[in-house]
């Protein structure tokens, strides 16, 4: 018995390497953005688990994608428009990392000034925890009594290292052999609280 050239022939890149493209995309620009839709920030061990799900899922999905498009194309001289879909993925999630920007200091700047100013009010509350100002995730800030706000980024405690931002619109906070700030602009400052 024989067997005729169509039983041979090669498949297009399926729904299956199409769904672990998008996945791995997706998953990688979760981690770019420092964001997920829904559930919020990521922390260290998320974003490791995020990179580790979109390398796994997007390269071997590129692999396959890229062995079932020679055979197609090369080997067979035929074409589908299903070799287009991965490659769109790609390209799509490439440019929307480029344009996508995880939220940083200057986007959030204006909530979190908002929030120091009513910290500091005389009926102001002297702390607040688990914010989300302008997609920044503060664990927690604080009001001193030396008229400055401390704002605790959540994902800023690294070993034994914690960041985050001060609002002092008096005056410029002292450095010490465990504490360390850096002018920002007007009245803001970044931090790093050294524990050990």
């Amino acid at each position: 018995m024989s067997v005729s050239h169509t039983d041979n022939a090669a498949e297009p890149p399926g729904p299956v390497v199409l769904a672990m493209a998008l996945i791995g995309v997706a998953a990688l620009l979760f981690v770019r953005i420092d964001h997920i839709p829904f559930v919020g920030g990521l922390t260290g061990p998320d974003q490791l688990i995020g990179l580790l799900v979109g390398t796994v899922l997007l390269g071997p999905g590129l692999v396959v994608w890229a062995i079932k498009t020679l055979y197609l194309v090369g080997r067979e001289g035929r074409w589908s428009w299903k070799v287009t879909a991965v490659p769109a993925v790609a390209v799509t999630g490439i440019v929307l990392g480029l344009v996508l920007r995880p939220a940083d200091f200057e986007s959030a700047r204006p909530a979190m000034e908002k929030a120091a100013l009513e910290m500091l009010r005389a009926n102001g509350p002297s702390t607040r925890a688990d914010l989300s100002l302008g997609g920044l995730d503060i664990s927690f800030a604080d009001r001193r009594t030396d008229d400055r706000v401390y704002f605790y980024d959540a994902d800023g405690a690294i070993g034994s290292n914690i960041t985050g931002w001060v609002y002092s619109p008096s005056i410029e906070p002292a450095q010490t052999f465990n504490r360390r700030f850096e002018k920002l602009s007007d009245n803001w400052y970044a931090f790093v609280f050294t524990t050990e």
